[in-house]
C-alpha cells in the first residue's frame, strides 16, 4: 500500500470513528429536545396542571389528597409526638423530685 493510500485509510477510519460518536450525540440531542419539549416547555406539557392558579382553586380536601401525608406514616408522626410529649413530661416531673 502507497503512504497516499495508506492516508487514505487512515482519514477514512478517524471520519469513521467520528461519524460514529456524532451519531449517536446528535440521535441523545433529539431525544432530550424532544422530551423537553413535551414535558417541560411545550404548549401542552403536563407541567402546566400544577400551575399556581390551578393549586389555590383547590379545596383543603383536594389539595390533602395529591399531596397529602400517607395515613399511616401521619398516625406514627402523632404516635411519637405524644410519646415525645409524655416523656419530656415525665422528665419534667423527675427533675423536680430531684
Amino acid at each position: 500500500m502507497s503512504n497516499t493510500q495508506h492516508t487514505v485509510c487512515e482519514i477514512h477510519d478517524i471520519l469513521k470513528a467520528y461519524y460514529k460518536v456524532a451519531r449517536k450525540r446528535f440521535v441523545d440531542n433529539v431525544i432530550m429536545q424532544s422530551a423537553d419539549y413535551q414535558l417541560c416547555t411545550g404548549p401542552n406539557n403536563p407541567l402546566k396542571i400544577l400551575s399556581p392558579q390551578f393549586a389555590s382553586s383547590l379545596s383543603d380536601e383536594q389539595l390533602e389528597e395529591i399531596a397529602g401525608e400517607d395515613v399511616g406514616i401521619r398516625r406514627r408522626r402523632t404516635a411519637l409526638a405524644k410519646e415525645v410529649k409524655d416523656l419530656e413530661i415525665g422528665k419534667k416531673i423527675l427533675a423536680g423530685v430531684s
